[in-house]
């Protein structure tokens, strides 16, 4: 089994003590809680503990994750000091894929969904590397 290092917020209760992400099977358990939760409970924040945080105590990077359950499609955007970036999706994928952290939405950019092989795959690639971007998905800059 491999020793991951992480934390991720998916719900309310995460907010005061985050779920740590510790094995392979964490991080399926996790994909497979947002796949099965409620229909505004659809998106994770991960953290690597392996890096250091700011001055202020906070992360000095986020992946975050979305899944839709009946598309079996997710999509991820990955943000620290190089700049904030988004998976890049099929061509003809939703234009504008919305999720949920906790209940609050958050508008994803468009054609940025992949499946949720390659979520899990990213996640893990994610948390074993330290909080690197993973290499296993195709990412875009995000435009503002």
């Amino acid at each position: 089994m491999i020793a991951f290092k992480a934390q991720a917020f998916y719900r309310l209760e995460h907010a005061e003590n985050m779920e740590n992400l510790s094995t392979v099977d964490d991080v399926d358990r996790m994909i497979d809680a947002l796949l099965a939760g409620p229909e505004f409970h659809n998106m994770a924040s991960v953290y690597s503990t392996e890096r250091s945080k700011l001055p202020a105590g906070v992360h000095d990077h986020e992946l975050t994750i979305g899944v839709n359950s009946d598309l079996q499609m997710g999509a991820i955007v990955f943000m620290d000091e190089t700049g904030n970036y988004a998976t890049v999706g099929e061509p003809g994928s939703r234009k504008e894929p919305v999720y949920h952290l906790a209940g609050y939405m958050r508008e994803f950019p468009e054609e940025c969904e992949i499946s949720i092989a390659l979520v899990r795959e990213a996640v893990k690639e994610f948390i074993s590397s330290g909080g690197q971007r993973p290499r296993c998905v195709a990412w875009k800059p995000m435009e503002w």
